[in-house]
């Protein structure tokens, strides 16, 4: 693998790759049905918690600037194997199950796009396993090829999104049906959902093997991922609250980016915006495949994965790079949209909530706060229950 080859905006591309990737498309209308007129106040809220949890990883990547991120942490402040193992293995597969949601999100795009020529859910499936195939051949090529295409159209992508949000703002209007309040036990469990458009972040740290000065690189581009897509999801509720109808809404929640390019820029934007959907879909499951690649290999190495997970397939993949892609494609085949969401945002928040203890067992070694770390443990902690019970009660 090559090495200390990425610079400060690679990483920062490969943050807000992961992030953006799966959390404006797949999810923003979504948080809109559930958060209604307090749509703001859930994504600021939703943001505050990643930022505290970005703490966390900062201090443990400022302190641990290794590759395999968690794998490490975990093993570092978990005494126990079963348990940091566990963990591991956890948010590995937890970020397996985003890259399918990713993908079928994606496919359920490139259906609404081809919905002439029928057969809608053929069109899902095929395209959320081209996608889900051509990024994991990707990252087998290296941390530089990878991160350099991560780069380039992260960079395209926020100009268009970008653009979009400054037309908006340009051609704002009060909207037509402002939305209801919602209730408190659907605004505090849709936190839990509107967090996981947050979710990924964790993957900046498995490039400080392969940047300079990663104590300082890392927690730098962590803190800088988490603000600037906190601005650009607020940007982009505004564009779908004021902009788009509730019947449209409610008719096609996964496509309402879409429809308010449309409203905003006629065809053009509608071509513009589906262009950049593909680009988002891209660089989130690339961005993963970059954690989940990093993570196996250091588990393989600490014998807690097969050691067929180090053993080389093509360039710098290996077979078990292989092996995860095709169990995420078979993951994708089997499960519906609304299923692989809830799955994945439980599985996020019990990781996060993991790393706030690996952070609190270590705070001394780490010269963490206190007061941040434990405050941000309690946020995580009251989302995650009002999530629990939200989709149980």
């Amino acid at each position: 693998m090559q090495k200390k080859d990425m610079s400060f905006i690679n990483v920062l591309a490969i943050g807000i790759g992961s992030i953006v990737g799966a959390g404006i498309f797949a999810l923003l209308g979504q948080v809109i049905l559930i958060s209604g007129s307090l749509t703001y106040a859930s994504f600021l809220i939703a943001g505050l918690a990643a930022m505290f949890s970005g703490y966390s990883y900062a201090r443990l990547s400022a302190r641990y600037p290794v590759s395999g991120g968690l794998t490490d942490f975990f093993h570092i402040a978990f005494k126990n194997r079963w348990l940091s193992g566990g963990l591991t293995i956890l948010y590995m597969l937890t970020s397996a199950i985003s890259i399918s949601m990713m993908a079928k999100s994606f496919g359920i795009y490139a259906a609404h796009l081809f919905e002439r020529f029928g057969h809608t859910e053929l069109i899902v499936n095929i395209a959320a396993v081209l996608l889900i195939t051509s990024m994991a051949f990707l990252n087998m090529l290296g941390a530089k090829d990878s991160s350099r295409t991560e780069t380039l159209l992260v960079a395209l992508k926020l100009f268009i999104l970008l653009a979009l949000a400054g037309t908006a703002f340009w051609y704002f209007r009060e909207p037509a049906q402002p939305l209801p309040a919602p209730t408190a036990k659907s605004f505090w469990g849709g936190i839990g959902v509107t967090f996981f458009a947050y979710a990924g972040y964790g993957v900046i740290t498995n490039a400080a093997g392969d940047v300079k000065n990663p104590q300082r690189t890392i927690p730098l581009a962590i803190y800088g991922t988490l603000l600037i897509v906190m601005a650009l999801y607020c940007s982009l509720a505004f564009v779908v609250l004021n902009f788009v109808d509730m019947h449209q809404l409610l008719d096609d929640p996964n496509v309402a980016v879409a429809i308010a390019a449309k409203k905003l820029l006629g065809n053009l934007g509608f071509d513009l915006i589906y262009v950049t959907i593909f680009i988002a879909y891209a660089t989130g499951v690339n961005a993963t495949y970059f954690s989940i690649f990093r993570i196996s290999r250091a588990l393989s190495e600490d014998k807690e994965l097969p050691a067929f997970y180090r053993e080389k397939f093509w360039r710098f993949g290996t077979k078990g790079n292989l092996f995860t892609t095709t169990l995420i494609v078979i993951a994708t085949l089997l499960f519906d949209f609304n299923a692989i969401v809830n799955l994945s945002s439980g599985a996020f928040l019990v990781c996060y909530l993991a790393v706030f203890c690996a952070a609190w067992l270590l705070r001394k070694e780490i010269k963490a706060s206190t007061f941040f770390i434990g405050t941000g443990f309690l946020l995580m902690l009251f989302i995650f229950a009002a999530f629990l019970y939200n989709i149980f009660a």
